[in-house]
């Protein structure tokens, strides 16, 4: 153990308590497990990948499967293999068979069998059932093919920190039947990071000079090298994986092509190497690298060849303390304020008061979907350019806090002196225990953080859109954006708010619980547990809510339908329509923008902003519904819960949703259907969801255009309930949309006993929460109602 401790050397327990364990978060590992997911999703992010040839996913497909369409070179792999178990290189065909790389025969009954066995999950890292793919055979670049027995050489870099600290090439011998894996009997080389020349060859753990009939490694050296150090990198940085192996093969036509990740790499690289590789990453522990050509640059400086006798690299940075001051320089004008260093969070934020009290939300460099801002600052002599979120900041003693994408090039030392003002730093003295009107600022701001249905809206939708339009049984493959805030940091604040007692402790506590919910359904995304969170938070409609839904779905109008959905209108004529509207209400802070890729065609954001779809066309009937849909409900009710003493009644108490879209549907149903079945994609929804539970994302669309909808209706309506899917050929849900028509009956129920409407229009909240809020000191009745209201 002292040996150890000594010289660094890493083994596998530290490995696992160290590395592995905290560093590679669940979801993480779960994607590098999963082959074929992992280079989807590296792929649309820059980095080169074999083409994919053919998926097996279960018994009927095998049956199915005709060998004369495979071509007459492929890789046949289990998804989610290890150790290279399971695998078949067929590099030719013979008539009806098939040749390995090492010359051996396959008949198509053998590969059946292999097949087989990979569905029945006997090469799966958990001995589960499996899928089989094919890929596109590599052929070794001859620069590296020349010093291999037949198969493939693959090049393994161990990356830590967004830093490569170590790599070996893998030669396939004969004792290793041709393939790249230690424990089978191929050699491992070390490779000086710095020029991607051989160093050392081991092979059964043990020093070798030569290579029995290839002779020395002295004139190795990897082509592509800097290329396959900046790929391993950008894979850490896009996977989330703290700690990876990046496996990677260079063809000798397409160049470097990733093989695999692994988040459980093994250690033989260090025999490969003759170096210990806890050393090296303790060395780069707390670096700040900022991007991947940065952590390969650190890379070769410090681990090239030699490294052990070469200094500690040592970077001119400035030190701030814990409160600085920034300055902002817009239109020759210099304005100064006061930042709190906070390297938990990724991003930078503006306080939203600053912002608009500059115009800087007026600006072309503010997206107000996004609530982000293209800004320029100034911090310890540093001029920074970044974007930086814009929000209510909590703590009025700060107008903006630092994150750590703008920390690069500072060291941060809590105990140094601050450069801000004394006056500041008496506000910062000056300690209060936080009163309601604190509390509700606090759980609305962070609720504002999380953005749900931003996180949920694949980033590559309309690549994928076109896709399933051009073959109606492809299933997308979804990318969504990676979460812009930190899960457990929010859920430590929402931890330490003071409970509060009273009707207003039971509204915070049940908001609370509720974002923690909306924070675990984003955590899962893409992960087989997502439908059950969002059944946790948003409910899942039961048989009799599924079959009332069916009937009216198949009595309603059809020619209704066919008539409400004549295109007359195009986005910029809708946008001036709407605005029109506002105008008429009085609502100046309102504005509409056009966006190009939306999930649905209309929408009213958080930001005084209504969304219109650049691409969506409307009939007069469609803009009347989302005048009264978007405007007379949404908008109304969150400007009425403006005026209420609390924020939470414009941001949305707990479970809002149902009794808001409830509201909007009734509202649309009273003054222009006149006929629920006419509300056809509030009762499709509820059928979308209940059938994607188990149904893939073109069986759910195939299902929904059975009751008459359009190809435009039902594609959007299956995007809705599909999302927060990653592979939509998967099961599952998000169960939020069946709000609308749950909503509806909530709301018809409650007129129908003798509620008042108005009531409804006092702020967002659910109709469940009504008879408590109501015991509320200071509420206000709704200002601005509906015309047909007042």
């Amino acid at each position: 153990m002292k040996l150890f401790k000594s010289y660094g050397i890493l083994g596998i327990n530290a490995r696992n308590l160290l590395y592995i364990k905290p560093l590679n978060p669940a979801k993480a590992v779960k994607l590098a497990d999963d082959k074929i997911k992992t280079k989807k999703f590296l792929e649309t992010r820059g980095i080169p990948v074999p083409k994919l040839l053919k998926v097996i996913q279960n018994h009927e497909e095998l049956e199915k499967l005709d060998f004369k369409t495979l071509p007459n070179a492929f890789a046949l792999k289990p998804n989610s293999g290890f150790g290279g178990e399971g695998i078949i290189p067929i590099k030719s065909r013979e008539d009806n068979d098939f040749i390995s790389v090492s010359d051996k025969t396959y008949t198509k009954e053998m590969l059946y069998d292999q097949i087989l066995d990979i569905l029945d999950g006997r090469f799966s890292i958990s001995n589960i059932s499996d899928i089989a793919f094919f890929e596109q055979l590599i052929i070794p670049d001859k620069s590296l093919g020349k010093y291999s027995y037949s198969g493939l050489p693959d090049i393994r870099v161990i990356v830590y920190n967004m830093v490569p600290v170590m790599a070996m090439l893998r030669l396939p011998t004969k004792e290793s039947n041709g393939k790249a894996n230690l424990h089978q009997g191929a050699c491992g080389v070390g490779l000086d990071l710095a020029s991607g020349k051989a160093t050392y060859i081991v092979k059964s753990n043990k020093i070798i000079d030569e290579i029995e009939g290839i002779g020395k490694l002295d004139d190795l050296k990897v082509p592509f090298w800097d290329e396959i150090l900046l790929a391993a990198s950008k894979i850490q940085m896009a996977t989330n994986l703290g700690y990876l192996a990046v496996d990677m093969a260079i063809d000798k036509n397409s160049g470097p092509l990733l093989l695999e990740i692994n988040a459980r790499a093994g250690l033989g690289v260090q025999n490969a190497n003759l170096a210990p590789l806890r050393k090296r990453l303790e060395r780069i522990e707390g670096v700040k690298v900022g991007k991947p050509e940065k952590g390969v640059q650190i890379a070769k400086d410090m681990f090239g060849a030699g490294f052990e006798k070469k200094e500690q690299i040592t970077v001119n940075k400035k030190i701030i303390g814990k409160e600085e001051d920034v300055e902002i320089n817009i239109k020759n004008e210099s304005h100064v304020l006061k930042a709190i260093i906070d390297p938990s969070h990724e991003r930078s934020t503006l306080d939203i008061k600053i912002a608009e009290k500059l115009n800087l939300t007026k600006s072309t460099e503010y997206d107000d979907e996004k609530s982000t801002l293209k800004l320029k600052f100034t911090l310890k002599d540093k001029k920074i350019q970044t974007v930086v979120d814009v929000e209510k900041i909590q703590n009025e003693d700060f107008k903006m806090i630092i994150g750590e994408r703008d920390l690069e090039g500072f060291l941060l030392d809590i105990k140094a002196k601050s450069s801000t003002t004394k006056k500041h730093q008496k506000a910062v003295i000056k300690k209060r225990k936080k009163n309601h009107f604190e509390i509700d600022e606090e759980i609305t701001g962070i609720d504002n953080q999380i953005k749900l249905l931003f996180h949920l809206r694949p980033v590559n939708l309309e690549e994928e859109r076109q896709k399933f339009f051009n073959n109606y049984t492809y299933n997308p493959q979804f990318i969504y954006p990676e979460l812009r805030f930190n899960s457990d940091t929010l859920k430590q604040r929402l931890a330490l708010i003071d409970n509060y007692e009273g009707v207003l402790g039971e509204i915070f506590e049940a908001k609370k619980q509720e974002i923690i919910k909306k924070i675990n359904l984003l955590d899962h995304i893409g992960e087989e547990s997502f439908t059950q969170k969002s059944i946790e938070l948003f409910g899942s409609p039961d048989e009799n809510l599924i079959n009332e839904c069916e009937k009216l779905l198949i009595e309603s109008d059809k020619s209704y339908k066919k008539d409400a959905d004549k295109i007359m209108i195009s986005s910029d004529d809708a946008a001036k329509a709407f605005k029109k509207v506002f105008e008429e209400y009085g609502l100046k802070n309102w504005n509409v923008k056009i966006k190009d890729e939306m999930v649905t065609d209309c929408v009213a954001g958080k930001n005084n902003m209504l969304f219109v779809r650049k691409k969506a066309t409307f009939s007069e009937h469609k803009i009347q519904k989302l005048i009264i849909h978007e405007i007379e409900t949404h908008i109304l009710t969150a400007e009425n819960g403006k005026n209420q003493p609390f924020e939470i009644f414009n941001r949305g108490l707990a479970n809002y949703l149902e009794t808001q879209e409830g509201l909007a549907v009734y509202n649309v149903n009273e003054q222009l259907d006149k006929n629920i079945s006419r509300s056809y994609k509030a009762l499709a929804l509820i059928i979308a969801i209940a059938t994607a539970h188990q149904a893939s994302f073109n069986q759910v669309f195939e299902k929904i255009l059975s009751f008459g909808l359009s190809i435009e209706d039902s594609f959007r309506i299956t995007l809705k309930v599909k999302r927060g899917l990653t592979d939509t050929s998967s099961k599952g849900a998000f169960t939020k949309d069946m709000m609308y028509y749950s909503g509806y009956k909530q709301i018809k129920e409650f007129i129908k006993n003798g509620g008042e409407m108005r009531d409804l229009y006092i702020g967002k909240f659910n109709l469940k929460d009504l008879d408590l809020i109501k015991k509320l000191e200071g509420l206000t009745d709704p200002k601005i109602l509906p015309k047909w209201l007042r």
